[in-house]
């Protein structure tokens, strides 16, 4: 019975966190767990090579070509109205960056900016041509290292409210631990002035989240739950995800949506008992 109910709880975590996106897709079938996490350069025939990666802070490129069974992987299916989704984050769960790569001379190439020295790891995320409708992302990972004096940031503490710009992320059960192995519903409010913000699609949703184990660093996924029949932004301003964890602990989630003509962020800190 154990079995059976973590199987059901980690096929709700399949895909990069999108909230309440402007067209409602029909209802998936059950989806494929791939149960990749970004901790190693090889997933399912599928191989990650660093040909360029950031040796020192300010301005650099990401160079990653990405091999398959059938050769050099150039193209995948759109998964956010992207084909490949690159992540940077510190082994502190600080510096977090979500990318966007254009193939370059045959490989997964992007920008990014380094400012502080320590252990990193670039994340690579995308849905080969051929898997089922609903299937996990293949998620493979890169560590690199910036040598140099580092400023090292603690994770924070669970809080219950976070703020960009103009714009305070509430999360409506406040500081509350969530259970493992079971599924629950994780709901954030975005607001302005104390009113619910008009929310914008960014990469073809209302929200994305993604999530990391703090003990592994490992990348997790959540289910989106739309927000009404029609797609339209939600007008309370409030977006919810699917959240089923198969461990306890301390998770780093970042969320991002875009209002006012601008893509914003926030982080929060969960606990899972």
């Amino acid at each position: 019975m154990a079995a059976v109910t973590l199987a059901g709880f980690l096929g709700a975590a399949y895909l990069f966190a999108d909230s309440r996106g402007p067209a409602v897709p029909p209802a998936p079938a059950a989806p494929v767990v791939y149960h990749s996490d970004g901790l190693s350069d090889a997933y399912d025939g599928f191989r990650a090579e660093p040909l360029a990666l950031p040796t020192g802070r300010g301005p650099a490129t990401v160079s990653v070509r990405v091999t398959g069974p059938a050769g050099t992987a150039l193209d995948f299916q759109n998964i956010h109205s992207k084909p490949m989704h690159m992540y940077v984050l510190r082994d502190d769960l600080s510096g977090y960056q979500h990318l966007h790569p254009e193939v370059v001379d045959g490989a997964w190439t992007a920008p990014v900016t380094i400012t502080d020295g320590g252990a990193y790891r670039v994340y690579l995320e995308f849905v080969p041509h051929g898997r089922p409708t609903g299937a996990d992302p293949t998620v493979l990972g890169i560590p690199f290292v910036i040598a140099g004096d580092t400023t090292m940031v603690p994770v924070p503490a669970p809080r219950a409210e976070a703020r960009s710009g103009p714009y305070t992320v509430r999360r409506l059960d406040g500081t509350a631990d969530l259970t493992s192995g079971t599924q629950t519903a994780l709901r954030f409010q975005v607001l302005r002035d104390g009113r619910p913000a008009v929310l914008e699609p960014y990469l073809g949703a209302y929200a994305h989240l993604s999530n990391f184990e703090v003990r592994t660093q490992g990348l997790e996924h959540l289910h989106p739950i739309p927000a009404n029949a029609t797609g339209t932004a939600p007008a309370d301003g409030v977006l919810a995800f699917h959240a089923a964890f198969a461990e306890r602990g301390d998770k780093r989630m970042f969320l991002q949506f875009r209002a006012g003509g601008t893509v914003h962020q926030v982080a929060f800190t969960v606990f899972t008992t």
